[in-house]
């Protein structure tokens, strides 16, 4: 599993970060967008992602 940095534009709370760790860029993203839904009780369609980057150990 590798590490990724997430970007994310949320409607009305502006830009978001999240660090997660997955197999892949797309599990990376939803697991980010699955994140911040739940932390500022949003919908998914408010969510965007904008920057999707590996971290490398």
């Amino acid at each position: 599993m590798k590490w990724y940095s997430i970007e994310l534009e949320v409607t009305f709370y502006g830009k978001s970060f999240e660090t997660v760790q997955a197999a892949d860029k797309e599990e990376a993203k939803l697991i980010a967008i699955k994140k911040t839904e739940k932390n500022l009780n949003v919908s998914s369609k408010m969510i965007f992602v904008t920057q999707t980057k590996e971290i490398n150990p």
